[in-house]
């Protein structure tokens, strides 16, 4: 029997709904409730009105809908994201202390178990089920209204209220840098005290709101003023600086040089002939004329190609890293050429030795200061999240799965050396080991996984490789753990990849943190 007064629980169906990254998804008005999940991205939500406040749902966070509103949505992830809804009549509304039943906003919660049971919940409606699946259904549906009933009874405190505040705060310096800020009104906004706002602020980024703010107006100003057909005062503008002459100060006091010193640099028609080099010239502000795909040297067919490219572009000079003789001596006849063995140095010192090129030393060495106050950041995170458990490092591709050791530069000066990622002991003879199967991953010995996910994985491959490590016996000291940093594209030993890394590995360990 249910309980006098109270509507039993119906499951009316559930429904998987594809999302992209970057994209909102608009959701009319349902006729019934809804408990929804996203398990391996973060999502941003809203009732009612695509520009009202959205909250933070971290991945795998079971969080509520109610009925009768509409619903914007949008996923976090690069790639691809799938979302579950659980549509239910019969939820009974909180009441207040007058007595006045009370519609709820977007409440969300957290039920581990329910990464278990997505797949139960068929993307069909009740009808279509066997009378088994139905019960089956219908009893997951209480034990998830048990814990939002909790949730509602004991919300989130103020701690999840201001996570989820700085969150916005930081998507809306960096859709919006180039608009009016005040930091005060923001730090206002969150409810809590100026000093622990910017402190958690900090804790978040690295950065204060201000230094943050500017660093993403500055970097946005580099790519401009390297392009001849921008002017300073475009460039200033166009960041969110209205007075140049401060803009002017404001970049030399950061970059080293004036403006118009950058642009005289900066404005130089380079061709990188290797992918790799991409990312280090980015983070200068220089976009290559020509970028040429990774081991274009032995594709035969269409070199004669690729040098037409090359010289139709007619570049001031060129980087590559080694190629045949032959081709090195074609390529002079080109344009300057700089032939860089990046693989016998760290990145660090590739872009160093590009700046010093380019005569942009002070903008790299700015640079460098601002990754290494990231790291910094990122490495108390993993001490405090992680402690001393090790990890091992796995690089996910389709059809392979790389195995990052200790013994070969690449993952082992960021995660290993600097953000002091403890290693397990398979990864100490191990220089990069691939595999097809992650049976042989796991057949390696190591208790706990950091997957790189380095392609556009479907949230139902990212759980299926999550049951299997978990599934496997081997963990003397309890579950198996799992961490997920979905890169969404093959890891590429540069600046720009390694800080995008350190931004996604705290923002992981910062979201798993708030939803303790």
């Amino acid at each position: 029997m249910h309980r006098v007064g109270f509507a039993p629980l119906q499951y009316q169906g559930s429904a998987e709904l594809p999302l992209a990254g970057g994209e909102q998804l608009l959701l009319p008005a349902h006729a019934c409730d809804r408990f929804g999940v996203c398990l391996y991205s973060d999502l941003q939500a809203s009732l009612d009105d695509l520009h009202s406040r959205a909250i933070r749902i971290p991945a795998g966070e079971l969080f509520h809908l109610p009925a009768g509103r509409p619903v914007a949505i949008a996923s976090n992830a690069s790639g691809r994201a799938t979302l579950l809804l659980v549509a239910f009549s019969g939820l009974v509304r909180q009441r207040e202390s007058s007595g006045k039943r009370t519609s709820a906003g977007i409440v969300s919660f957290r039920f581990p178990q329910m990464k278990n049971w997505v797949s139960e919940f068929a993307a069909a409606s009740a009808e279509e089920l066997d009378l088994p699946d139905y019960y089956l259904a219908q009893a997951r549906l209480y034990a998830l209204a048990s814990a939002y009933a909790n949730a509602r009874r004991s919300p989130a405190g103020e701690e999840s209220a201001l996570n989820d505040y700085l969150e916005q705060t930081r998507q809306r310096i960096r859709d919006n840098y180039d608009a009016a800020l005040d930091m005060e009104e923001l730090a206002r906004n969150s409810g809590v005290g100026s000093s622990r706002f910017y402190k958690m602020f900090r804790k978040m980024t690295g950065l204060s709101p201000l230094k943050y703010l500017i660093t993403r107006r500055l970097n946005a100003s580099l790519r401009l003023l390297s392009d001849p057909n921008v002017s300073v005062t475009e460039a200033a503008h166009s960041v969110g600086y209205p007075d140049e002459y401060y803009f002017s100060r404001l970049f030399k006091k950061q970059m080293g040089l004036t403006p118009t010193d950058y642009a005289s640099r900066a404005q130089v028609s380079v061709a990188a002939l290797s992918p790799i080099f991409r990312g280090d010239l980015a983070v200068l502000g220089i976009v290559p004329c020509v970028a040429l795909p990774r081991d274009w040297d032995l594709d035969k067919e269409n070199r004669d190609g690729y040098l037409r490219e090359i010289r139709e572009a007619k570049p001031d000079r060129m980087l590559t890293g080694p190629l045949p003789d032959d081709l090195i001596a074609e390529l002079r006849l080109i344009a300057p050429l700089t032939v860089y063995a990046w693989h016998e140095h760290s990145w660090k010192k590739r872009l160093a030795d590009f700046s010093q090129l380019l005569e942009l030393e002070s903008v790299a060495q700015r640079w460098l200061a601002d990754f290494d106050r990231k790291t910094d950041n990122a490495r108390q995170h993993v001490e405090e999240r992680l402690q001393k458990t090790p990890f091992l490092i796995v690089g996910v591709r389709e059809g392979n799965f790389r195995v990052y050791g200790k013994l070969r530069r690449k993952f082992t000066d960021l995660l290993y050396d600097e953000l002091h990622f403890q290693s397990p002991p398979a990864a100490d003879e191990i220089g990069f080991l691939d595999q097809s199967a992650i049976a042989d991953v796991i057949g390696l010995g190591a208790d706990h996984v950091l997957f790189l996910i380095e392609f556009a994985a479907s949230d139902a491959y990212c759980a299926s490789l999550e049951r299997q490590w978990k599934d496997a016996s081997g963990s003397a000291g309890g579950e198996r753990r799992c961490l997920f940093i979905r890169l969404g594209e093959p890891f590429v030993y540069n600046a720009e990849m390694h800080e995008r890394l350190v931004d996604q590995i705290v923002d992981y360990l910062f979201a798993s943190e708030s939803a303790k």
